[in-house]
């Protein structure tokens, strides 16, 4: 196996002796009660959460917005009632979530194996074991971090790419999470040589690929209802990797407490060849994943800002319409 390690520079923040002080003080609080609130059982903390959540909507006027313009381009046969449904239910499952991530690093390995499962789990651990290089095909969800951290919990060598956080504080925190039981961080910003490099010399990568990155660097193929500005990658990375893509969608589940990695059969047909075609793949699976459970997906995110041109700002449309 090729080793490209020599010039290789991963996202490592290290901690700062002026995180101690007091303009990071709220930051430490906000730490401090995450991390009690790890050891308290679970529906308990998910009562709290939901508590929170339910105020959603008026905390985050602009996520509310998005969820909305969303959910109204892309299931159009929804009545207001079905959208309330799944926005006050996504914004309940973002605070279950939001306040279980001390778990994470504050609880003993075990917790992993405890409170996290894979479902489909026959669809990748096979190619794991056999050494084969795999990119996992992962939505924005907001229990994205924990089938990950299981698998490398379980010696599965993993990389990811991430953009650092502005408070460095919390950008070293969240490093400590992610890298707690190892694998490789990279910035976005340094490029995707090294994220590639990393999947040739064995590690199975995550890769969140559904944001919205414009038009330019994107296929504009069908998203549920409507279209969406698309990356073409998985395709590129496959043949340049000799990965095998396999998508696995991170969910919570307040009725057990379990967080579940769904993960569906390997996209065998990539690459194709035709950028277009890899795209619209990548989004068939997406909704493959999302159907059952649409409250687990982030919907409070621009995901569909790029349109063609003389198209309408859908986001901006919306707000014109509420006044």
């Amino acid at each position: 196996m090729t080793q490209h390690s020599s010039a290789e520079t991963q996202h490592r923040p290290q901690f700062q002796w002026k995180f101690l002080a007091p303009g990071y003080w709220g930051i430490w609080l906000a730490v401090g009660l995450a991390a009690a609130l790890a050891f308290v059982p679970f529906r308990i903390r998910d009562r709290l959460a939901a508590a929170i959540g339910s105020l959603g909507p008026k905390l985050t006027k602009r996520g509310y917005r998005n969820a909305q313009v969303n959910l109204r381009l892309c299931f159009p046969d929804w009545d207001d009632a079905k959208r309330e449904q799944v926005i006050q239910a996504m914004f309940q499952r973002a605070a279950q979530v939001l306040l279980s991530y001390s778990c994470l690093l504050v609880r003993s390995p075990d917790f992993l194996e405890k409170r996290v499962r894979l479902i489909g789990e026959e669809h990748l651990i096979p190619l794991l074991e056999a050494g084969k290089p795999v990119i996992l095909m992962v939505p924005h969800s907001w229990a994205i971090e924990f089938p990950g951290l299981l698998l490398a919990k379980r010696g599965y060598p993993m990389t990811t790419m991430m953009n650092p956080d502005k408070n460095p504080l919390v950008d070293w925190l969240m490093c400590r999470l992610r890298a707690r039981y190892g694998g490789k961080l990279f910035a976005r910003k340094d490029g995707i040589k090294q994220f590639l490099n990393a999947i040739r010399d064995g590690h199975s990568a995550y890769y969140l690929p559904d944001q919205d990155h414009g038009m330019d660097k994107s296929e504009y193929v069908p998203f549920f209802a409507t279209h969406k500005a698309t990356l073409p990658g998985l395709g590129r990375m496959t043949e340049s990797t000799g990965a095998v893509v396999v998508p696995m969608l991170a969910t919570y589940d307040p009725q057990t407490g379990y967080y579940e990695g769904h993960i569906r059969p390997p996209l065998w047909d990539l690459p194709s060849g035709d950028r277009g075609y890899d795209a619209r793949r990548m989004n068939e699976e997406i909704e493959a994943l999302l159907t059952p459970c649409p409250e687990q997906y982030m919907w409070n995110l621009k995901l569909l800002k790029s349109r063609p041109e003389g198209e309408t700002d859908p986001y901006r449309l919306y707000e014109q319409q509420q006044r």
